[in-house]
């Protein structure tokens, strides 16, 4: 089949079709994650890459629905993934070696104060490059963390980074997986679609043990898209969507406006929630007043009821199915490169959304933006040009970030299969 449906999208559940030609590798289906048929009644597919003999093509990549027909819950497909993954890593000593070669790798760089940077483009979503400091903030290097998801589940990282402890636990800032023969399709997709952290993912498949060594880590941590030109690279990013703001590079000077705004709903009791979390968020990280502000828009007025709509025509036209009346909105500073308090406090305010409550989540690059074009789903920035006296416009990134769990989960255990 050379056609699946996108689950969710701006433009709401089923609308959006893929083909498989668009699609560039696993990871990027992942990204894609949950894919159906076009056809009723839905099933998740997943996509299979194109096979080559001799740089002759002897198989298209399409898209297969998976074998089974017994209707599986995600949590428990998410769990036997993760336990068979397990098993087969313990069983691994190349697995194992690398796991501790890469956390030693990052403990090395963390001593010395050495930044370990990554960068990628998603061309679906910006024109811009995406780039952070994985160590930017941290206090130290763990391995087998345990990690919950926003599905009722937890999973075993190989590598976690940490930062110091704000509270009664540290913030969990960036994360290695090692991928050798087995891939756990699902369970990748599922971490990635739900972290509030960058996921380093490091393919080791076809690695003899001698040559996983710490040289081979030290570089397999800097190898990314944008310094990686082969097609099957061996390192690839995952990042959730809410997390982009953070880490996109704006050329200097193309946008006036220092601040970036937030637009979430919720219902009305988790609206409460979010707004308490957040203040206490910037108390204890000692985020400056002026540099945030954040409240709930109740549609009590005219101005009001103008501002909560106009929220939700950036969202999406679902919005008022979460919440009709209420929304909140956080106006930060867009965080620069060094700007370590900025930086945990946005991966919090990431955690707070996709973790612990159940959150629509829209974006604004700016604070007076006017959302005029609302079919389109990247916001584009038109910036005037004296010299050619005519406009560029440069697309910026997603207008809706994030989708409420419970219907991710929803529909994923209403599907004739699982991922």
């Amino acid at each position: 089949m050379n056609e699946a449906v996108i689950v969710f999208s701006r433009k709401g559940l089923f609308t959006k079709v893929v083909l498989a030609r668009e699609i560039q590798s696993h990871e990027h289906a992942r990204k894609l994650w949950p894919l159906v048929t076009t056809s009723h009644p839905r099933q998740l597919v997943t996509w299979v890459k194109p096979s080559f003999e001799k740089d002759e093509l002897k198989r298209k990549s399409h898209f297969r629905t998976l074998p089974g027909k017994k209707n599986i819950k995600i949590e428990e497909h998410f769990n036997q993934e993760e336990t068979d993954r397990y098993t087969a890593s313990k069983e691994s000593p190349e697995h194992l070696s690398a796991k501790r070669l890469i956390a030693e790798a990052l403990q090395r760089r963390l001593t010395n104060n050495i930044a370990m940077p990554w960068y990628f483009k998603d061309e679906a979503s910006s024109d811009f490059y995406l780039s952070g400091d994985i160590l930017l903030g941290a206090e130290s290097i763990t391995t087998e963390k345990k990690v919950k998801t926003a599905f009722h589940c937890e999973y075993r990282l190989d590598v976690a980074i940490l930062s110091k402890k704000f509270t009664k636990e540290p913030i969990l800032l960036g994360g290695i997986e090692i991928e050798w023969e087995h891939q756990f399709h699902g369970r990748k997709a599922l971490i990635a679609s739900s972290q509030a952290f960058p996921l380093i993912s490091i393919d080791i498949s076809g690695m003899k043990l001698d040559e996983i060594t710490a040289e081979w880590a030290d570089y397999a941590l800097t190898v990314t898209t944008h310094s990686n030109t082969q097609k099957n690279r061996k390192t690839f990013i995952y990042l959730h969507d809410l997390l982009y703001p953070l880490y996109l590079r704006l050329p200097e000077g193309l946008i006036k406006d220092n601040r970036h705004q937030f637009l979430a709903f919720a219902r009305d009791e988790e609206l409460g929630k979010i707004l308490r979390w957040l203040k206490k968020l910037q108390n204890v990280i000692d985020i400056d007043s002026k540099d945030m502000s954040v409240s709930i828009v109740h549609a009590k007025s005219e101005q009001s009821t103008k501002m909560l709509e106009n929220a939700g025509q950036v969202v999406g036209d679902d919005w008022s199915q979460v919440n009709s009346k209420k929304c909140l909105m956080l106006t930060i500073k867009r965080p620069n490169v060094l700007d370590e308090k900025s930086h945990i406090f946005h991966i919090g305010m990431a955690n707070i959304f996709l973790l612990h409550t159940d959150s629509l989540v829209g974006y604004k690059y700016m604070t007076d933006i006017h959302n005029n074009h609302p079919n389109e789903d990247v916001w584009r920035h038109s910036k005037w040009n004296s010299d050619s006296r005519n406009y560029s416009y440069y697309r910026i990134l997603p207008k809706r970030l994030s989708e409420p769990r419970s219907r991710i989960i929803d529909v994923l255990n209403s599907l004739n299969q699982s991922a």
